[in-house]
């Protein structure tokens, strides 16, 4: 099979989890704790899992939770928004790749700034963007 980003390389997580396994440093990179789950945790699993509450969510995330998250703007940010606004996702990499293959088309100019995040650049390419890198100032990240 021949891939689709030929060029990818690997992923800033993978190879920082290989520096912390090689150093026998502790991971900051992708978020391997060196303790055990809190007890407490473990029993609330337990709880809503015996409730029923193990199925996937809905596409947008769990009402509750969106509720939660737009009361936690509203109050952190003072702006009000409405929990059929808001959108969870499994972490960062999903939800850039959703925002960017949602608005990105084939031919389309995407500007991105240099250092980023490493989803960026193979996203826009698998969706037929054409990448435009601006690099940031090396002293202080501005444009």
């Amino acid at each position: 099979m021949i891939s689709k980003l030929p060029d990818a390389q690997t992923s800033i997580f993978a190879v920082m989890t290989k520096m912390a396994n090689e150093c026998g440093a502790i991971n900051l990179a992708q978020g391997f704790p060196d303790f055990d789950v809190a007890p407490k945790l473990i029993d609330r699993v337990h709880h809503y899992m015996q409730k029923g509450m193990n199925q996937y969510a809905p596409m947008p995330g769990v009402p509750a939770l969106r509720e939660a998250i737009a009361k936690k703007i509203d109050h952190t940010y003072d702006v009000s928004i409405s929990p059929d606004e808001v959108t969870v996702t499994a972490g960062a990499t999903q939800a850039l790749f959703a925002a960017i293959t949602a608005i990105v088309h084939t031919g389309d100019e995407v500007i991105f700034f240099d250092p980023a995040y490493d989803c960026y650049l193979p996203t826009i390419q698998l969706c037929g963007g054409v990448p435009v890198n601006i690099n940031l100032d090396k002293n202080d990240f501005s444009i």
